[in-house]
Order: C-alpha cells, then structure tokens, then sequence
C-alpha cells in the first residue's frame, strides 16, 4: 500500500506540473519538505472591457472641470432589470444576477464627481419637490450565457483540463427632459464577464487502487460590481458629453476608444 501510494503521489504532481502557468518558461522544482511559501493576496481585476476604471474617473473629473453641470440637477430613478435571467442555484443566491434598483447609486455617484446635483428617488419620492432639468435611468438590457472552450485532454485517465466561458451583459443609460421623459440622450455599454478555469483530472488503477478526482482553479469576475460600477459610470459620462458639447471637445478624447463599441 505505501508503494502504491508513493506511485500515486508521485502522479498526481507530475499531472499538476503538466498545466503551466502563463508567462512562465519552465515548471519549479516542488520540494514537499520546504515551509509553504508566503500568499499575496491582491485586489480583483478592475472592468476588463472598460478598462482601465480611473481613465473613466478621468472624464468624469473632466466634465466636471467645465463646469456644464453647474446648478443642473437630475432626478435619479431605479436600474431597471429587464434580461429576465433568475440565479437560484450559486452559494448565496439572491435570485437574480445583477442588483436590483441598488445599481442606481452608480449613477448617483458619476454624477455627483461630474459637477451636477442630484435627487434620488430609488428609497422613494421626496417629501418636498424641486425643480430639476433631466431625468435619468438605466436598464440591464440583456444578459446571455457561453462556454465556447472546454477541454478534457487525459492520457491513460491523466491529464489537464480547462475551460473557459463569458457572460455577456448589455445595459443603457438613458437622459430624458425631467418634465416631460422626452429623450434626450441614450448610450448602451456591452461588458463581457470572462470565466476561466484549468486544472488535473486523474482516474486511473495505480496496482489495484482505484483513483479518481479533479483538481481545478478558477478565476471568475464579479458581476455584481465589476460589471456593473465601470460600465455604468462611461455610460453616464457618455450622455453627458453628448448632451453638453463643450464637455466633448475637451473631455471625450480620454474614452473614444472605450466608447467606439458604444452603439
């Protein structure tokens, strides 16, 4: 049994060896004797598809620089979630993907950094009234699914295996006259949200001893907050610089190119 063991573990390493790491030229030596080395610990990946995020603080600070918003005010209502998609099924489900109404605050905030002032009425409407010149909301237009790669590659029941998916999430955001909801303006983000995962699959008879298992890593984007914070903010910023052209000239140059996927 140690014999069969020692052989057992001896595979499972060279199957963990066998999956690589990105970037790297060659597998490091594993010396089980030596002390587990030191994890660092890092922040998730800010919005891949708008990325990088401060270049969207950028415009924002831009806009507000020009002072077009000075004594504009918005009346700022629910995100609306339209992509009919229901979540029952991950640890923690809520029942739904992307937040509901709360996404509003994303707005609220783009806003605020752009210069203007804003009323919120995603907690209710105000007791008092007050004059306000735009409306503006946001929907989650679409939200579809896809896993177009996976791979189960096993020589004699060992091997790697690995996998890769997105979810592709459409939202817009929409600037109306606040008296009389006519459009003024409207911008629709795409932000896909990536899934990755690569690891070893062993199911093999090692001298009588049955052995199966995986051993995966994955690495998956929120869609609750990287999604959603970047994408909502360039969409805010977007129909802003189309509704005031002096914001335009001098700002929209810092997100043409985010925005050229913008329809």
């Amino acid at each position: 049994m140690t014999s069969n063991f020692c052989t057992l573990k001896r595979v499972i390493l060279v199957g963990l060896a066998t999956i690589g790491v990105s970037g790297c030229a060659a597998t490091p030596h594993l010396d089980l004797n030596a002390p587990p080395p030191a994890v660092e610990v890092s922040q998730s990946a800010l919005p891949t598809a708008v990325q990088p995020y401060p270049r969207i603080e950028r415009v924002l600070s831009c806009i507000r620089e020009t002072r077009v918003l000075r004594k504009r005010t918005f009346v700022v209502g629910s995100f609306a979630d339209s992509t009919g998609k229901i979540n029952a099924v991950a640890n923690g489900a809520t029942g739904n993907f992307v937040p509901q109404g709360g996404s509003a605050s994303y707005i609220t905030d783009a806003i605020r950094k752009a210069g203007g002032n804003v009323i919120s009425t995603y907690f209710g409407q105000p007791k008092r009234e007050l004059n306000a010149n735009y409306a503006i909301n946001g929907i989650f237009n679409s939200l579809d699914f896809n896993a177009p790669m996976s791979a189960d590659l096993r020589v004699a029941g060992i091997g790697p295996v690995a996998g890769f998916g997105w979810a592709q999430l459409t939202l817009s955001v929409q600037l109306d006259e606040a008296n009389t909801r006519l459009n003024r303006q409207m911008s629709m983000i795409q932000r896909p949200v990536k899934y990755q995962q690569a690891g070893v699959g062993v199911g093999h008879d090692f001298n009588s001893l049955l052995v199966t298992g995986t051993v995966v890593f994955r690495n998956q984007e929120r869609l609750q907050f990287e999604a959603l914070n970047g994408p909502i903010a360039l969409g805010v910023a977007d129909v802003l610089m189309k509704e005031f052209p002096k914001a335009a000239d001098r700002c929209r140059g810092i997100v043409a190119d985010l925005l050229e996927t913008v329809s």
